[in-house]
Order: structure tokens, then sequence, then C-alpha cells
């Protein structure tokens, strides 16, 4: 998400047909409810180091202005730790009137696209087929 702003803020947004962003972490400020969740100390010190404000947008996306994204396919499962990160952060892109698509897979964890299952090939199946549909300027694939 970080790479995204940065691109949008260099005027070069433009160039990137869409991203999938699977099950991410969105704030490290734990100043939402989902931040709050996931806010182990341990966890946010070994990815931010110490800062001293989290909620800066380069380490917490949730607080950027999130216009002029391109469009975004959001993977996670039901039982993944992030999911009200991602249910959060996919709120805040959609009020931003970015296009979001997102895709909430019941009954897997944080990571279970990495996995040999049924459920993964068909995420990344579909992650794979919007991701080709917009870089080919076709419409996005049917929903799964």
């Amino acid at each position: 998400m970080t790479t995204l702003l940065r691109l949008r803020d260099r005027g070069l947004a433009d160039r990137v047909a869409g991203a999938e962003l699977r099950y991410g972490t969105y704030d490290l400020g734990a100043r939402t409810p989902a931040g709050r969740r996931i806010a182990g100390e341990y966890f946010l010190r070994a990815y931010a180091g110490h800062v001293a404000d989290r909620t800066v947008p380069a380490l917490s996306p949730v607080f950027a202005d999130l216009t002029g994204l391109p469009p975004l396919l959001m993977t996670v499962g039901t039982d993944d730790v992030l999911l009200e990160d991602d249910l959060a952060m996919a709120a805040r892109l959609a009020t931003a009137g970015v296009e979001v698509d997102l895709r909430v897979h019941p009954g897997v964890p944080h990571g279970f696209a990495g996995h040999d299952t049924p459920v993964a090939a068909t995420a990344l199946r579909y992650a794979r087929d919007w991701l080709s549909a917009r870089i080919d300027g076709a419409s996005p694939p049917p929903g799964v």
C-alpha cells in the first residue's frame, strides 16, 4: 500500500493497472479498533523500530489520503487476525473513491494463499485473472 501511495504522490499511479493487497496491516499506530487488536509491541518494533509516531502514512496507510489510487483487489480470510484491519482499510479506500474488490474467504487464517489448499488455489486463480484483466484493459472476472 505504501508503495502505491508513493507512486501516486510522484504522479505515477496511472501506470499501475491494479494491485492485490493480501491480508495487510494498515494501522501500526493502534488508533483504530483493528489496529489495537494487532498492536503487539514486539511485532510493531520489529517492523517499525522505535518511531515516535506510528500513525504516519508511511507506516500506517489507513491514515493517508487514499484518493487517486489504482483499482485494488483485497484478499483476506475470516480467521485472519488482520481481518478487521483489512475491512477497515477497504471501507476507507471505498470512501476515498478507490475501486475495491474485497474478497473475504471463509474459514481460512492469515497466510492461507501460501498453502496448497483448494481455497488458496481459488483465491490465487481469481487474483491472476483479476490482474490479467486489469493489465489487458478488460473487465474484471466474474465473482468467485
